[in-house]
């Protein structure tokens, strides 16, 4: 009994000395899609959810995160803005850590970076 849960603290002494793995990057949510619309995005296939405008930032961001299975990048932007730019090409504008607009192409909704 003894040599047990010596084996077992020593066991668990071992695997907390294992280094960490960095997470992997996920495939994103099967049969869910951004779809830019006019108050901000569209989640197609969630039943209608969206990301509209006026979202907080880092919600935002995550969303999409999970959606596409990839972060999207930072990328420069004007006016006093922030932007980032999802796996699928969309430009999402911030303000004050607030989703403002989007941009896609020559289509956008909300404010841009110009």
């Amino acid at each position: 009994m003894r040599s047990t849960a010596l084996s077992g603290l020593l066991l668990a002494g071992l695997a907390a000395c294992q280094p960490v793995v960095p997470p992997v990057a996920s495939p994103g949510l099967p049969g869910l899609t951004l779809v830019p619309a006019s108050g901000g995005l569209l989640v197609n296939g969630s039943g209608g959810r969206e990301i509209g405008f006026g979202r907080d930032q880092p919600g935002a961001l995550q969303t999409v995160a999970r959606i596409e299975g990839m972060a999207p990048r930072a990328t420069s932007c004007g006016s006093g803005r922030q932007a980032f730019v999802t796996k699928g090409n969309l430009q999402l504008v911030f303000e004050s850590s607030t989703f403002v607009g989007w941009t896609s192409g020559s289509d956008t909704a909300g404010r841009t970076c110009g």
